[in-house]
């Protein structure tokens, strides 16, 4: 049930209704809830509910015996039972097809033939999102941080929480807990945050990220040989916008959904092309997946009290896995690894360079460091788009093959590329004054905007369905 349907935007008057007539009834309210997410989710393939209510069966179990027993080693063994379960599912659905050919490939170079055993099942849809999810609920028990949920439905309305349960953002125990357990309020302001989350969300898939899909970014990456090196270059630009207004699209409606119930979820992104360094485009992009590595790997790891080695190693691992995360192949192990490598080099030059947090670089020195960083992404995400590494490697070549005619650039490109750009590093105040502007109209007002865009976005929607990128993860 894509976020650009009306599928969707009925299941949401449905659920949202449902869910403020139950207001007196707590219980009730969280049964409803539980409910609604589990048809939400079983619209993609009905049976992978099953994998899911695995999840809430043995993480709230595992979680309510560590929280009640004295002994360090029974809390470790459901500790264990809980790690294995997840990351045994996720490895299974995610990894197992890419291991299991690498290894074949492995064996056939030295001359052995060997049977590619390919385990033939969809992968289920954002099983990387609530793994994540429900690993850092039962560490936090484990660590003493969170008392565990005090019903298998509460529980299991909190993981499987429709707005951010398929693409994020990764939201941990302690925030959305506590807001689903207390009786809920709604304001005229959050109605008229949450209804602008949902409209900005819904323009940046359908107007910003499907039409540059469509039109440039898809046929680029599919006969990369067709395209002079000046197209590829603005393929690649486009792709890096099309993945930003998909993803951040996908949080704006999830957010804005929740906050209709009352319910706060946290930002997923700070217009991260301006960041300045390889570490701040992490901490603007997809932050939830990056504080979550940073709290559960780095730092266990031991973060940065370590010694400079260890420090780097660590940092590398960590955006490593990054890349894993995101998918099973070469592609992505090398991507993880060049982030890795950037976020090393970049923090090397800066212990050498003896500049501190108080340091303050002339205008010349921050528009050359976000000009660098930004082209560091959107050459590095050659890796991320290409379905393999030998059409990363077309890509590449054609990139530097010359040729500077730009005839197959519509115009409509150029006019989505240099809007949509000129939002993301015009300041942010203006949109809040948007948004300002849109809470304070009357409610007839805002649904005369609503109506309005809505038929925009009807009209400039594709004929062709274009899923939503982050859930193939």
């Amino acid at each position: 049930m894509l976020f650009h349907s009306l599928d969707y935007l009925l299941f949401l008057v449905l659920a949202v209704a449902g869910f403020w007539l139950l207001i007196g009834r707590d219980r009730l309210r969280l049964l409803f809830v539980f409910l609604m997410s589990c048809r939400f989710y079983m619209v993609w393939n009905p049976w992978y509910i099953l994998l899911v209510l695995g999840s809430v069966g043995i993480d709230y179990t595992a979680s309510r015996q560590i929280a009640s027993s004295p002994r360090p080693g029974r809390r470790k063994a459901w500790l264990a039972a809980s790690l294995a379960y997840n990351l045994g599912a996720l490895g299974l659905f995610k990894y197992w097809n890419w291991f299991a050919g690498s290894v074949t490939d492995a064996l056939a170079t030295l001359g052995v033939s060997a049977p590619r055993p390919v385990l033939d099942v969809l992968l289920p849809v954002g099983i990387s999102f609530y793994t994540f999810q429900t690993l850092s609920y039962v560490i936090d028990v484990y660590r003493g941080r969170i008392q565990p949920a005090p019903s298998l439905v509460a529980y299991g309305a909190y993981l499987l929480y429709f707005p951010q349960l398929v693409a994020g953002p990764i939201v941990r125990a302690r925030d959305l807990l506590p807001q689903m357990l207390s009786r809920p309020g709604l304001t005229r302001e959050q109605v008229g945050e949450g209804l602008f989350l949902i409209l900005k969300g819904l323009a940046k898939k359908v107007v910003l990220a499907d039409y540059l899909a469509v039109n440039l970014v898809d046929r680029v990456f599919d006969q990369p040989a067709a395209f002079t090196s000046l197209e590829v270059l603005v393929g690649l630009y486009a792709y890096t916008m099309q993945i930003y207004a998909d993803f951040s699209g996908y949080t704006d409606v999830a957010r804005g959904s929740a906050l209709l119930m009352g319910i706060t979820l946290p930002e997923n992104f700070d217009r991260p092309y301006l960041a300045t360094s390889p570490a701040a485009f992490w901490r603007r992009w997809h932050m939830t997946l990056s504080s979550w590595l940073r709290d559960y790997v780095y730092f266990p790891l031991g973060g940065s009290r370590g010694s400079p080695v260890r420090t780097y190693f660590n940092l590398w691992l960590t955006l490593f896995l990054i890349g894993i995360w995101h998918g099973a192949g070469w592609n992505f192990v090398i991507y993880g690894s060049v982030h890795g490598l950037a976020m090393v080099i970049h923090r090397w030059c800066y212990r050498r360079s003896g500049r501190t947090a108080q340091t303050r670089d002339p205008r010349w020195l921050v528009f050359l460091k976000i000009f660098g960083t930004f082209h560091f992404v959107v050459l590095s995400r050659i890796l991320f788009r290409s379905p393999s590494l030998a059409v990363a490697g077309q890509v590449v070549d054609q990139l530097w093959a010359g040729g500077t005619s730009l005839a197959q650039v519509s115009w409509g490109i150029w006019a989505l590329l240099g809007v949509s750009y000129g939002i993301h590093f015009a300041p942010k105040k203006w949109l809040h004054r948007a948004r300002d502007a849109f809470i304070a109209l009357p409610a007839p007002a805002q649904g005369a905007v609503l109506a309005l865009a809505g038929g925009v976005l009807v009209r400039m929607a594709q004929s062709q369905v274009v899923p939503y990128i982050y859930f193939q993860f």
